[in-house]
């Protein structure tokens, strides 16, 4: 009778240590140990006292929704960055983000190719074309113009992309009788010996020339007029185009 006892004792404290082994196998899964487990938990296997379930969240899958996201050419990732948008496919296991890049649209303005024409078409840096393509707008010959007033600016075609080919203008500046004219070139940048800016001293370009600009790039050249009348020339031939010329003037006594 004491032999049976003893057995018995044996194998409940064996029964215990099991329970308790399984009880933390249990937590370690994530699991809990309870009477019943819930419609959407998984039972894996008995647990504790009194014939307790483990209980584990059910496993996630994402799958469809990593498909979706990789259709739209998007990236599951924990935010989506500046350029990107969140396009609300989900929820993923890991609380990830469906981000796709932002849908790009060419500027209406260009002519979106991988190369600009170069006879007839400059590239324009501030334009937005899609896909590394060119913003490309045709050339236009007319430049020049006439300014006037105590100050201004003006720049070659384009600037700060190319200038085109073929130009050969004016910009006339006349300012207050008593007074002179400063040009300042703040930046000038051209085909050297073959495309150029002259200045001249009065209102026709037979007037003395005041300087002959080619080559560069340069910055903060400045020339000053000793009348109150300045002519700038700007020519460029068929070939090779650079940045070409920013300019600002005001007026001096």
């Amino acid at each position: 009778m004491k032999i049976v006892f003893v057995f018995f004792i044996v194998c409940a404290a064996a029964v215990r240590v099991n329970q308790v082994k399984n009880t933390r196998q249990c937590i370690a899964g994530d699991g809990i140990c309870k009477p019943t487990c819930a419609v959407d938990e998984e039972d894996t296997g008995s647990c504790c006292r009194h014939s307790y379930r483990c209980c584990q969240p059910p496993k996630c899958n994402d799958t469809d929704q990593n498909a979706q996201c990789e259709a739209r050419n998007g990236k599951s990732k924990p935010v989506c960055g500046v350029n990107e948008q969140d396009t609300g496919i989900g929820p993923f296991c890991n609380n990830n983000r469906c981000c796709e890049p932002t849908t790009c649209i060419d500027d209406a303005d260009c002519n979106c190719i991988p190369v600009c024409e170069s006879e007839t078409e400059t590239e324009d840096e501030d334009g937005l074309c899609c896909e590394s393509m060119k913003c490309c707008k045709t050339c236009n010959a007319t430049c020049g113009g006439i300014l006037g007033g105590t100050s201004g600016s003006f720049t070659s075609p384009y600037y700060p992309s190319n200038y085109c080919n073929n130009h050969n203008c004016y910009y006339n500046i006349t300012v207050e009788e008593g007074l002179k004219v400063m040009l300042n070139f703040t930046y000038f940048e051209m085909e050297a010996r073959v495309d150029s800016v002259r200045v001249f001293d009065g209102e026709v370009t037979t007037d003395a020339e005041l300087a002959y600009l080619t080559g560069g790039p340069t910055e903060g050249k400045e020339i000053n007029s000793t009348s109150n009348k300045m002519i700038i020339q700007f020519y460029s031939d068929f070939s090779v185009r650079k940045t070409g010329f920013s300019a600002s003037y005001k007026t001096f006594q």
